[in-house]
């Protein structure tokens, strides 16, 4: 017999029938399948709380007066003591703690395949964002169908992207190359064409007076040191394409690396005896998970993105890049 006439579990979109396990959203009321809940790890009509939004009122609403006065008082008990009982199993939200990282992702839970002998639901938790591509790629290195791929975030922005998806050691080692190949064209240009420096100073000075004539530039092209200069250029913006297009071939690859050597640390620990403890914010914010839960939230925290790292690294090495031409 269906719970609630013909309500349907607003994640999976299946009927409630008795004998289904159902938790209810303490501040709305809205049933979910604990399972469906634990998927999104919030009430879907969670956006909703702010306006004084409740499940009741809408069934009130939406069903027949007779039907409604007929489970009213049934209802009203069940949702309060349903909610007593279970609300320290599937919490308050609390907006301090991360969200869940399989919301819209349930699938991979099921996923019995393996990555590294580490379960898809694993890697679904810390990857976050772009999840289906990401697994199909990695799925494809296992099985050796693809040993490279192409990463357009890591070809327009270099080892950017690869702080921006916390590969902090593939990172660092990109980044340093970057900057010995400006390093290098800079002291090249010192070095082979001493004059180059003197020669655009005179230009600058020039075109801010209003006084290049078009046989200025053609002197100014001619002169070697000038050719000597833009020939490193060339060179040094040659190598960064080249730099670039590694990154982009292999960045999907340093990032499953990553990403295993990660979940394979937490779950060794865990096969160690390693427990995960909840801190709570505040005290008052204490939610009740287990082991499970607590894993998924501290993969997702650990993994998934960063905006704010590459924008530090962007600016510091912006300002290492500027030294090298004081330093000469």
């Amino acid at each position: 017999m269906p719970l609630f006439g013909n309500a349907f579990c607003p994640v999976c979109n299946r009927q409630f029938e008795e004998g289904d396990d159902v938790v209810y959203c303490p501040e709305c009321g809205t049933p979910h399948h604990r399972a469906c809940y634990n998927a999104v790890g919030h009430c879907v009509n969670r956006g909703l709380h702010a306006s004084g939004y409740s499940y009741y009122d809408e069934l009130n609403q939406t069903q027949p007066k007779e039907a409604v006065s007929e489970e009213n008082d049934g209802l009203s008990s069940l949702f309060r003591n349903q909610n007593e009982e279970e609300n320290e199993n599937f919490g308050v939200f609390n907006p301090f703690v991360i969200q869940s990282p399989l919301q819209n992702n349930s699938v991979y839970e099921k996923d019995e395949q393996k990555i590294d002998g580490e379960s898809i639901a694993d890697y679904a938790c810390a990857i976050r964002t772009n999840i289906p591509r990401f697994i199909k790629l990695f799925k494809e290195f296992e099985s050796k169908k693809r040993k490279i791929s192409w990463n357009w975030g890591a070809f327009f922005f270099g080892s950017l992207y690869l702080f921006f998806r916390k590969m902090y050691k593939h990172g660092v080692a990109f980044l340093s190359s970057f900057i010995a190949i400006i390093y290098a064209s800079v002291f090249a240009t010192a070095k082979l064409a001493p004059n180059y420096v003197e020669a655009t100073k005179n230009f600058a000075d020039l075109y801010a007076q209003n006084k290049l004539t078009n046989d200025d530039l053609v002197a100014l092209s001619k002169v070697p040191d000038m050719q000597r200069a833009y020939l490193i250029f060339y060179i040094a913006i040659g190598a960064i394409f080249v730099l670039r297009i590694i990154m982009a071939l292999f960045a999907d690859r340093y990032y499953k690396s990553t990403i295993s050597e990660f979940i394979k640390s937490v779950n060794d620990q865990l096969k160690d005896g390693a427990a995960f403890v909840q801190a709570p914010m505040f005290p008052s914010q204490s939610i009740d998970m287990d082991q499970k839960q607590m894993k998924k939230y501290y993969l997702a925290r650990r993994g998934g993105t960063s905006l704010f790292l590459p924008i530090l690294v962007a600016s510091a090495a912006y300002f290492i890049i500027s030294m090298s031409y004081y330093i000469i």
